[in-house]
C-alpha cells in the first residue's frame, strides 16, 4: 500500500494490474490501519526513555501555541463561507431571551447547543461583521486545545518531550481546516476544549480525592455536551481512563448519569434523536447506517483522513507538488519505521480505542471524501490519534526520536498549508460572489464548503445590511 501511495504522489495516475489509481484513497487507509495494528501490538523493541525536567514544560506549551498560530495564520485572511454568514446574523441578534428560547428549544436543524451558539454572540459583540476577529478567536481555542492534548499526553504517562511532540502535531494536523477555518466547525472547537479540560479534571481526581474536581469535571461535560453531540462519549473515556489506570469504576456512573439526563432532555425536544435526516429513508442518519459502509468508514476511511489528510479535489490527473510528494514518501518510511521498530507503551490500545470511541457519534457522516469535506467532525478523534503517534516516537532511542518526529511533522505541516490553498481559493470566489449578487456560485467547490446556505445573508453583509434576526 505505501508502494502504491508514493508511485502515486510521485508520478501521477498509473494503473495497478487491472485497477487505476488516481485518488488512492483507500491504499492510505489500509497503510494507515496497518501501521496503528503494528503500534498497538508493540512489534519492535523497547526502549527507556528521559524524561524531561518540568520546568521545560512552560516552553514546550509556549512553542505548540506559537506553532499553531504560524501553521493556520492564513486564516485570518478568509472571508465567511456558507453557515458563517448565517452565524454572523445568529450572533448579531443573540440576546436574553435568544438565549432562553435555545436552552428551551432543539435547532430546526436537528441539533442542540445553546453553548455552542452563545460563543457566536461573543464575536459579534467584540469583531462585528469582521472575518478576521471570527477567525482569530477560532484559531485562539485551537491553540489552546493542542495545549489540552499536551497536558493530557503528559498525563497519560508521556514524557514532556513526547507531549510536546502530542501538541505540536495537533496544531498543524492537515485535517483540522474545516474545524478551524470555517466558523461552523466552532462547536466542534469549543465542545473538545471542556471535554479536554473536563478528562484533565478526572485524572486529578485519582490524587486529590476532591469532591469539587468531580463537580468541575462534570460541569465542563455539561458544557462540552451542550456545545455539540460529539462529547456525550465523555462517560466511556472517563471509564476507559479508569479500567487502563485500573481505578475504581464507581466514581465513573455519575458522569453516565449526567449524560442520560443530557440526552433524555435532547430526546424531549426532537422527539427523538434528532441530527441530519437520511433522504432516501426518512430516519435520523444516525440510525441509518449500514453495516457495509460503516466497517468502510471505521476500517479504511478514518485512517485515510488521520494519516493522509490531504485534498485531492484538483489532483486527480497530476502528481502532488515535488516537495509535498518526497515528504509523503519520506512520511510513509518514518511511520513503518515506528510501526516495526518502537515499542508501543502499554497506553497505545486504550488510545487506539479512543480514536474509535470518539467516532461513535460521527459514524453516519464518517464517509471520507478526495475533498475532505465532513473532516471537522474527526476533530476529537485527531487528539488521541497525535497522542497514539507520540507514545511511538517516545519510545524510539537517542535522536532517531526527533528525527523521525520531525519528518512527522513537516508532512502534517506541508499537508496542512496544501490544504488551506483551497480554502483560500474558495474564499475568494465567495467574497467576490457576495459583493456582485451572483447565484450562480456552487454549494461546495473543491470540498470547501462555498454557498451551501447563507445565500441571502452573504449578500447582506458584503452591503452591510440585515433584515430582522
Amino acid at each position: 500500500m505505501a508502494a502504491i501511495v508514493a508511485v502515486r504522489v510521485l508520478v501521477g495516475p498509473f494503473h495497478f494490474g487491472p485497477l487505476p489509481v488516481t485518488t488512492p484513497l483507500n491504499p492510505e487507509g489500509f497503510f494507515g490501519l496497518a501501521v496503528t495494528f503494528l503500534l498497538c501490538t508493540g512489534a519492535g523493541v523497547s526502549s527507556s526513555v528521559s524524561k524531561s525536567s518540568r520546568r521545560n514544560l512552560v516552553v514546550v506549551v509556549l512553542g505548540v501555541v506559537v506553532l499553531g498560530f504560524i501553521a493556520l495564520r492564513r486564516a485570518l485572511g478568509i472571508y465567511f463561507l456558507s453557515d458563517d454568514f448565517i452565524l454572523v446574523k445568529i450572533g448579531e441578534g443573540w440576546s436574553a431571551a435568544a438565549f432562553r428560547y435555545s436552552i428551551t428549544h432543539g435547532g430546526g436543524d436537528g441539533f442542540f447547543r445553546p453553548l455552542g451558539y452563545a460563543s457566536f454572540a461573543v464575536d459579534a459583540v467584540w469583531g462585528g461583521r469582521n472575518p478576521q476577529w471570527w477567525h482569530a478567536t477560532s484559531l485562539a481555542i485551537h491553540c489552546a486545545n493542542a495545549v489540552m492534548v499536551l497536558l493530557m499526553a503528559k498525563r497519560l504517562g508521556a514524557s514532556v518531550m513526547g507531549a510536546g511532540f502530542a501538541g505540536a502535531l495537533f496544531a498543524v494536523h492537515g485535517i483540522h481546516p474545516e474545524a478551524v477555518v470555517w466558523i461552523a466547525g466552532r462547536f466542534d472547537l469549543v465542545a473538545t476544549f471542556f471535554l479536554l479540560a473536563g478528562l484533565l479534571l478526572f485524572t486529578m481526581t485519582t490524587e486529590h480525592h476532591s469532591i469539587l474536581l468531580h463537580v468541575a469535571a462534570l460541569g465542563c461535560f455539561a458544557v462540552a455536551a451542550l456545545s455539540k453531540e460529539s462529547a456525550f462519549v465523555f462517560p466511556l473515556l472517563v471509564m476507559g481512563y479508569a479500567l487502563t489506570k485500573r481505578l475504581p469504576l464507581k466514581p465513573a456512573v455519575w458522569y453516565f448519569v449526567l449524560a442520560a439526563i443530557l440526552f433524555s432532555y435532547r430526546w424531549s425536544l426532537f422527539g427523538g434523536i434528532g441530527g441530519y435526516i437520511n433522504p432516501a429513508t426518512g430516519r435520523p442518519a444516525a440510525l441509518s447506517l449500514g453495516f457495509g459502509s460503516t466497517l468502510k468508514a471505521v476500517a479504511v476511511r478514518l485512517w485515510t483522513a488521520l494519516y493522509f489528510p490531504l485534498n485531492w479535489s484538483t489532483e486527480a490527473s497530476l502528481p502532488l507538488a515535488l516537495p509535498l510528494a518526497l515528504l509523503a514518501v519520506a512520511y510513509m518510511a518514518a511511520l513503518m519505521w515506528l510501526a516495526l521498530r518502537s515499542k508501543s507503551s502499554s497506553l497505545a490500545f486504550p488510545v487506539a480505542a479512543g480514536i474509535l470511541v470518539s467516532v461513535i457519534p460521527v459514524l453516519s457522516l464518517l464517509a471520507g471524501s478526495s475533498g475532505l469535506a465532513g473532516s471537522r467532525v474527526l476533530y476529537l478523534p485527531s487528539v488521541w490519534f497525535v497522542i497514539l503517534l507520540a507514545t511511538a516516537v517516545d519510545s524510539v532511542p537517542g535522536r532517531a526520536r526527533y528525527a523521525l518526529g520531525a519528518i512527522v511533522l513537516l508532512f502534517q505541516f506541508a499537508a496542512l498549508q496544501h490544504n488551506l490553498s483551497f480554502w483560500e481559493a474558495a474564499s475568494t470566489q465567495v467574497k467576490a460572489a457576495c459583493a456582485t449578487g451572483d447565484p450562480s456560485l456552487p454549494a461546495s467547490i473543491d470540498g470547501v464548503p462555498a454557498l451551501a446556505n447563507g445565500r441571502q445573508e452573504c449578500i447582506e453583509i458584503a452591503h452591510n445590511r440585515f433584515g430582522p434576526p
